[in-house]
């Protein structure tokens, strides 16, 4: 299902209070960013008045701040917004802040707890909201998936005659006729179902039929449906609605669920060039002091000991008798929920690193820009 990472992360997290869940929809107007803005402010006052004691007030202040200038930078385009909802988890005593986008917005909610809030994302990784175009030679059903159900938007019926076996040239002239009877009724499925997925154009497209029949429906759809296709299993539109609505869920979360682990390794691997990223202790804290981390990716097993700077907060693997960068005091220091703070105070992200890439260096970063 959507999500099926991201839940399993989170999940997996210990309890520890406070922790912060802040859900919003993230508007492309003036008016919804503002809206956004006091209803996070009003609830983090609100959270502030209620926390029971000084020092919880005092990290939630903390998770206050890093939701804040996130959401400030996606007012303000400073970071990639593709997406309609935003979920953002804080909890300062474990060191993290991380960020989930959806294709659909959120109804805000804003939760102070011991652990994640993760209803919302559990409710809309159950039923993913989709186009469903079910196509053959002769028939076509477009219906609309989501968690109220599967809606018919369309079916479509043709008059295609059916082949036959006999030879000579009449036969090949027939089939001739046959294939521009298909043809003109896949023109006709692939100008409906542009009609209908351009009102919400952030909806994923699921086609399924006989294989062969999907990839010739697929030559008369314009780019823009192209790219948001995914193509379902073979299917015949003989079988039951609720079967064939059961396989084509089943196949994108799978799919779905396949292509996050993708992107994470594919951001992983980014990380590992040295155009895009910084690998290793020493190249990571010097990307960290400069506040370049876009992403840190952490091994599990990650261990280091190093510097703080008393004054500036500058990062250190070799302990020096005075901060090279202010002069300052340093301590020695456990690095890792160090480096995880320093990325989360910068507006960085920071996630594990995927299963079948723990790195024998143990942390490498996505940069934003080259050092």
């Amino acid at each position: 299902m959507p999500f099926t990472r991201e839940l399993r992360e989170l999940q997996a997290i210990p309890p520890a209070y406070p922790f912060l869940s802040v859900y919003v929809d993230v508007g492309h107007t003036d008016e919804s960013a503002e809206s956004m803005r006091v209803f996070v402010k009003t609830r983090l006052r609100q959270a502030h008045t209620d926390a029971p004691t000084t020092r919880d007030r005092s990290l939630l202040e903390t998770d206050g701040r890093h939701v804040v200038a996130y959401l400030e930078d996606v007012i303000h385009a400073r970071v990639e917004r593709k997406s309609q909802g935003l979920a953002l988890f804080a909890c300062a005593r474990q060191k993290l802040f991380h960020v989930v986008s959806s294709p659909e917005p959120f109804g805000s909610k804003f939760v102070v707890s011991d652990r994640p809030y993760l209803e919302p994302l559990k409710a809309r990784g159950g039923t993913p909201r989709l186009f469903a175009c079910l196509v053959d030679s002769r028939s076509a059903r477009i219906l609309e998936l989501g968690a109220e159900g599967v809606h018919s938007q369309a079916e479509i019926q043709s008059d295609v005659r059916r082949r036959h076996h006999q030879g000579g040239w009449s036969q090949m002239r027939f089939q001739r006729h046959v294939d521009d009877q298909i043809d003109h009724h896949h023109r006709e499925v692939a100008a409906v179902l542009a009609h209908l997925s351009d009102r919400d154009p952030q909806v994923p497209i699921v086609i399924a039929g006989p294989e062969p029949m999907i990839a010739a429906f697929r030559v008369h759809l314009p780019d823009r449906i192209r790219t948001r296709i995914v193509t379902g299993p073979p299917v015949s539109l003989k079988s039951h609605e609720r079967e064939i609505v059961e396989r084509l869920l089943g196949s994108y979360a799978r799919d779905e669920e396949e292509r996050q682990e993708r992107e994470l390794v594919r951001q992983v691997e980014d990380a590992l060039t040295p155009a895009h990223g910084a690998r290793g202790t020493e190249e990571v804290l010097q990307a960290a002091n400069e506040h370049a981390i876009r992403r840190l990716f952490v091994s599990a097993d990650y261990e280091a000991r190093g510097w703080r700077c008393n004054c500036c907060g500058a990062l250190g693997s070799h302990v020096p008798l005075m901060c090279p960068f202010c002069a300052g005091s340093v301590d020695g220091t456990d690095l890792r929920p160090e480096l995880i703070a320093k990325v989360v105070a910068s507006g960085g992200e920071v996630a594990g690193l995927p299963a079948g890439l723990e790195v024998q260096i143990g942390v490498v970063a996505q940069l934003r820009y080259r050092l």
